[in-house]
């Protein structure tokens, strides 16, 4: 299905020009036209669906996190300096199935290496991006109180 009005399905039919990277019968990769690091990129499904991955077909999901894995592994290949690509399903951007990756620079290594984060911050509410820093001491009694969350109701 194309939904007229939505810019990736232009983009997959190719009304709207992309820096497509990689293409399969079912998606594309192309670089994001305000990237924050070079080469992030963003894969999307040929056909329309909602942006919440998790509201999509199972095998829908598995297809495009093949292709997904296959298009990290040409930005690893690309960029020297590259040793990992992070992948994100947000949606928030555009209503269409779709995610995003991030060319991890200065990861490139011949064994892993932890990289830690010098962020300090947390969110109350969704900022617009995800991140994936570590924040404030273990253990804190805010992580019990979330934890009871999840526990059944007795």
């Amino acid at each position: 299905m194309h939904k007229a009005d939505c810019i990736f399905c232009k983009i997959a039919s190719k009304e709207i020009p992309s820096s497509m990277i990689l293409e399969d019968s079912e998606h594309m990769a192309f670089l994001s036209h305000r990237p924050n690091t070079e080469g992030f990129t963003v894969v999307i499904s040929k056909e329309h669906y909602g942006s919440y991955f998790a509201e999509v077909p199972s095998e829908v999901r598995a297809r495009m996190l093949e292709f997904a894995s296959k298009t990290a592994k040409l930005l690893d290949d690309t960029f020297e300096d590259v040793g990992r690509t992070g992948l994100m399903f947000e949606g928030f951007g555009v209503d269409h199935l779709h995610c995003k990756l991030f060319p991890m620079h200065g990861t490139k290594g011949d064994k892993w290496a932890q990289h830690a984060s010098q962020q300090g911050a947390y969110f109350e509410q969704y900022q617009g991006f995800i991140s994936s820093h570590d924040y404030g001491e273990p253990g804190r009694p805010e992580i019990d109180e979330t934890w009871r969350k999840f526990q059944p109701q007795v």
